[in-house]
C-alpha cells in the first residue's frame, strides 16, 4: 500500500460557467428558473493557491492511507482516513491534536469507515459500512454512541441541528433492480422520509450468484447543503436542480437548456477495459449504460449560496481541468 501525504489545497486549474439572465416562471407553487445553454460572462479560469499542507513521511500522525473525507469545525480540522480505519484531528495550522477512532468491533471504533460528517452542533458522525452503523464521537473525539440504521448508506450524508441524518441510499427492489434515494433518517436509525427516489441500476444474476457493478455512465442523485439548511438534488442524466426544504417542500427549480451528447461505443470499450477487467466476459452484454452522457459528477456549495454543478468528464477526454456550471442562490 503507498502512502502519500494530504494537501489541503493544490494548484488546480478549475473553468467555471456562470449563467444569469434566465427565464423564470412558476409552475405547481415553486419558481421554474431556466438557464441558457452560454453563460453570459462566458468562461472564467481560476488557479487556486496552496493555503495548508498536512502531511509528511516522518511522523506516523501525518501519514495517509486514503482520504475519505475532511471537515473544519470551530478551531479543528479532521480528516477520516478509511485505509487507516481513524480520524487524524489538527489545529488550523496543521499540527496534530489526536486520533479519534481506530479498527475494531467495540465502542467508537469501526471496520469500514467510508464517509463521515460533523453536525451543526459539532459532533463527528462516521458511517461503518461494514458494520451498517453511524458512530458518533462529540467534537474532542469522545465516544458517545452508535446509531444502526435500518437503511445501507451510499457515502456522503449531512446531519443537522436536531440530529436527523440526511442521505442518499442503495437499496434492491423487484429481485435485480437496484433504487437510489434520498432521504431522511431520525435520530435512531428510523427511516424519515424519502425525498426522491430513482432507477440505478439492474443487478446481472445467473443460477449461483448476482453480480454488481458500478461505473460513471450511470444515473447517479446527487445532493449538497445550502447555508440556509435547505438541499439542492440533480439527476446526473437530467440538467435540473431541486431545491429542497428539510420537510421535503419543493423551493425552486432550475433548468439548463443543452444538448444530449450520445455515449460513445469508444468510451464503453474504455470502461469494460479499465473498470471490468475480471468482470466475466459472457456477462459484459448484460452491463447498463445510459444512452447519453450525464450532465454531472459532483455538487457543491458555498457560504454565499452559491451551487456549483461539477460537469462530466468522459473518460475519453484527458484534460485535467474541471469544469463547473455555477448558479447564484437564486438560480440563475
Amino acid at each position: 500500500m503507498k502512502l502519500t501525504p494530504i494537501k489541503k489545497l493544490l494548484f488546480i486549474l478549475l473553468i467555471f460557467n456562470i449563467f444569469t439572465q434566465s427565464l423564470i416562471s412558476q409552475k405547481e407553487n415553486s419558481l421554474v428558473v431556466i438557464s441558457p445553454e452560454k453563460p453570459l460572462h462566458g468562461i472564467l479560469k481560476l488557479k487556486l493557491k496552496k493555503d495548508l499542507v498536512i502531511g509528511n513521511e516522518f511522523s506516523e500522525h501525518y501519514i495517509f492511507g486514503s482520504i475519505n473525507g475532511i471537515e473544519i469545525y470551530d478551531k479543528y480540522i479532521y480528516v477520516l482516513d478509511g485505509k487507516m480505519v481513524r480520524i487524524q484531528m489538527y489545529d488550523l495550522k496543521g499540527n496534530y491534536i489526536k486520533t479519534i477512532g481506530r479498527k475494531g468491533n467495540g465502542p467508537g471504533e469501526f471496520l469500514l469507515p467510508n464517509a463521515f460528517c460533523l453536525s451543526k452542533n459539532g459532533n463527528i458522525y462516521v458511517w461503518d459500512l461494514m458494520r451498517r452503523r453511524m458512530v458518533v464521537f462529540d467534537k474532542e473525539g469522545n465516544y458517545k454512541k452508535d446509531i444502526i440504521l435500518e437503511k445501507t448508506s451510499a457515502g456522503k450524508f449531512y446531519v443537522d441541528e436536531n440530529e436527523f441524518i440526511y442521505m442518499r441510499i442503495l437499496e434492491l427492489e423487484a429481485g435485480s433492480d437496484m433504487y437510489t434515494y434520498f432521504a431522511k433518517i431520525n435520530s435512531k436509525g428510523k427511516l424519515e422520509k424519502i425525498f426522491k427516489k430513482q432507477f440505478y441500476l439492474s443487478l446481472i444474476t445467473t443460477e449461483k450468484m448476482r453480480f454488481f457493478y458500478e461505473h460513471p455512465y450511470l444515473a447517479n442523485l446527487y445532493f449538497a447543503v445550502l447555508p440556509n439548511g435547505n438541499f439542492v438534488l440533480m439527476n446526473s442524466l437530467n440538467y435540473k436542480l431541486t431545491l429542497l426544504s428539510p420537510e421535503g417542500k419543493i423551493l425552486l427549480r432550475i433548468r439548463k437548456k443543452e444538448k444530449s451528447e450520445k455515449v460513445t461505443q469508444k468510451e464503453k470499450e474504455i470502461i469494460f477495459s479499465t473498470k471490468f477487467k475480471k468482470f466475466p466476459k459472457h456477462l459484459k452484454k448484460y452491463v447498463i449504460f445510459s444512452k447519453f452522457r450525464p450532465y454531472c459528477s459532483n455538487l457543491l456549495t458555498d457560504e454565499k449560496g452559491r451551487i456549483y454543478v461539477e460537469r462530466f468528464k468522459p473518460v475519453t477526454e484527458k484534460s485535467k481541468l474541471y469544469t463547473n456550471d455555477i448558479f447564484n442562490k437564486k438560480g440563475e
